[in-house]
């Protein structure tokens, strides 16, 4: 009966202020904890590309989780913008609204005004809401993606000990460099006619 009851005090108070930033936290943390461990598990993949994709996935979730509770965190803030306008007042009949301009106070006076406070508590804590699960979708759509494009390729190569390649200066041809080629014959040098001994029957006699 302990648990039960503990198990029914727990969804009572997720259901009455279920905040959507704890939702996405809790697929985020069970992703970085499940995926890298089924990647891992996988024996049809190489040990190298099953530690790059374990450690890549695992990294994800990491930077996913912080920035979830300070994206819905920031944008739960912005709600009194837009609900400072709103009073109580908003939510009382024409009826009451004159009595009490009357100077009248009565049993349903008061049970009306009480019920109109908890309507406006509502009422700021869906616009609570529905800013921060503006402010999740946001971080879904933008921050955690640009975060991850910046961070996870210097921290993965730091952790794998990848070297980083510097590419080599492209070597420009000029036309200096360009020789034409007439044929695939060697060269005949002058020298070796110079240099050959001179036998055989001269011109002239001499």
């Amino acid at each position: 009966m302990g648990f039960q009851n503990f198990l029914r005090n727990v969804c009572s108070k997720l259901g009455e202020n279920n905040k959507p930033t704890y939702a996405v936290v809790a697929i985020a943390a069970v992703k970085g904890i499940c995926r890298p461990t089924f990647t891992m598990m996988d024996k049809t993949e190489k040990p190298e590309t099953k530690k790059y994709t374990a450690l890549r996935e695992g990294l994800t979730e990491l930077i996913a989780i912080p920035v979830y509770l300070a994206c819905g965190y920031l944008a739960g803030k912005c709600s009194p913008l837009f609900t400072k306008n709103v009073t109580k007042e908003d939510f009382l009949n024409n009826k009451v609204k004159q009595d009490i301009a009357n100077g009248i106070n009565n049993d349903k006076i008061t049970s009306a005004v009480k019920s109109a406070e908890k309507q406006l508590e509502k009422y700021k804590m869906r616009a609570t809401n529905n800013l921060r699960f503006i402010g999740v979708c946001a971080a879904a759509l933008v921050a955690i993606p640009a975060l991850c494009s910046v961070t996870i390729k210097p921290v993965m190569s730091k952790i794998l000990k990848i070297p980083s390649e510097t590419p080599k200066p492209e070597q420009k041809t000029t036309s200096a460099d360009i020789r034409p080629v007439y044929n695939n014959k060697p060269a005949v040098k002058l020298k070796s006619y110079i240099a050959a001994p001179q036998t055989g029957m001269k011109v002239g006699g001499v």
